[in-house]
């Protein structure tokens, strides 16, 4: 590797797991490849404040953050948070001095992007949903690279020719976990069927809420368990009413997803880009239930996509009550042979080369890299 510079990354990109994860799988990929130094760049407000500080990459915060739904002092000061979020993003490139500036999704990519591009330093967009967001669509044009996991995707960049269809970069580990350690590891038996409950960093409280009102006809169901993630918003109602009771594993957060999907049979989610590719490689039969207020409504695209090719059935949340709730789960938890036929048609969607894929796309970018 004489004469070669060590690589130097900055992954912008957070708010939700969604957004974050991604950036992790990318990070991982450029390592194993080259020799790398990773920067994160995030908010103190979002999962990555909880999450990267476990990982062994280099994290800063800068003081972005999104626009609220509802007018509030955080959306009239917003002006002055780009701004100082511009500033602190031009210390960070001039100190870090990275080849390559790669933003996967959140307001906090907008700043570290910009500056990049200001600099004319090789920038990447990562955009996990078939409806890009703002931030994406609004630098879409100027970036070096885009990659996108849906066709769709592409009208959203007009003026962008090296725009690349890559799938959606998913973390190592997964299929590597075995199915028995994972039930001890999450206090779960053998000898039933679990199925996995969650609705991404923040949990789903409309999820949780009808998983909650159905609870005593689920526990019903012969040989059926669930591991339940609740996020921190619904994390004490749903212990109070099934802290002790065996058949339910709950908990706020799990961070080894990898376990999680190793324990689990069939899941109850959303269907956010990067939840649907980590089941997609778990071969995981799923129950989507699209959370409604996705920008472009892009979640609904997603399950009907999953829906159509057999890997998924779509519960619209405005459906999802009681009676076809217990019904869809009886009918996963009784009919082993569509669980197989779903689990064959999810692994066929699976991109697992993906993270991969997009390294192999950006290398052209970096120079004096081997």
């Amino acid at each position: 590797m004489s004469g070669k510079k060590k690589l130097r990354v900055m992954i912008a990109g957070g708010g939700t797991g969604g957004h974050l994860y991604p950036g992790i799988a990318l990070a991982q990929e450029f390592q194993k490849r080259w020799s790398s130094r990773i920067m994160f760049v995030g908010t103190a407000y979002g999962i990555e404040n909880k999450v990267l500080p476990k990982h062994p990459y280099e994290f800063k915060r800068i003081w972005m953050r999104g626009l609220q739904r509802k007018l509030s002092l955080a959306n009239l000061i917003f002006p002055l948070r780009l701004v100082v979020s511009l500033v602190q993003c031009t210390f960070l490139i001039l100190t870090f001095k990275p080849n390559v500036v790669i933003g996967t999704g959140g307001y906090v990519s907008g700043p570290a992007l910009m500056m990049a591009i200001t600099f004319r330093i090789p920038t990447v967009i990562q955009e996990q949903n078939s409806y890009p967001g703002l931030v994406n669509r609004l630098l879409g044009k100027w970036v070096s690279q885009v990659h996108v996991m849906f066709e769709e995707s592409i009208p959203y960049f007009k003026g962008q020719s090296d725009i690349f269809v890559s799938g959606n970069p998913v973390r190592g580990g997964f299929n590597l976990v075995n199915k028995k350690a994972a039930l001890k590891k999450l206090n779960l038996q053998e000898d039933k069927l679990t199925l996995f409950v969650f609705g991404g960093s923040q949990g789903a409280h409309a999820i949780n809420q009808a998983v909650l009102n159905s609870i005593e006809e689920l526990k019903e169901l012969p040989g059926l368990q669930i591991l339940w993630a609740t996020g921190p918003h619904d994390s004490k109602i749903v212990t109070d009413k099934c802290g002790a009771d065996p058949g339910i594993s709950n908990h706020e957060f799990i961070e080894d997803m990898a376990s999680a999907y190793a324990a689990a049979d069939f899941v109850l989610c959303r269907s956010g880009a990067t939840t649907l590719a980590e089941i997609a490689i778990c071969g995981l039969p799923a129950i989507l239930v699209p959370y409604p207020y996705s920008a472009g409504g892009h979640q609904e695209f997603n399950a009907k996509a999953r829906e159509t090719t057999g890997a998924a059935i779509m519960i619209l949340e405005k459906s999802l009550n009681k009676e076809t709730l217990v019904s869809t789960i009886s009918d996963f938890s009784n009919n082993p042979e569509r669980r197989e036929s779903m689990s064959k048609a999810a692994v066929r969607l699976a991109k697992p080369n993906a993270a991969g894929d997009i390294a192999v796309k950006i290398k052209p970018l970096l120079k004096n890299i081997g």
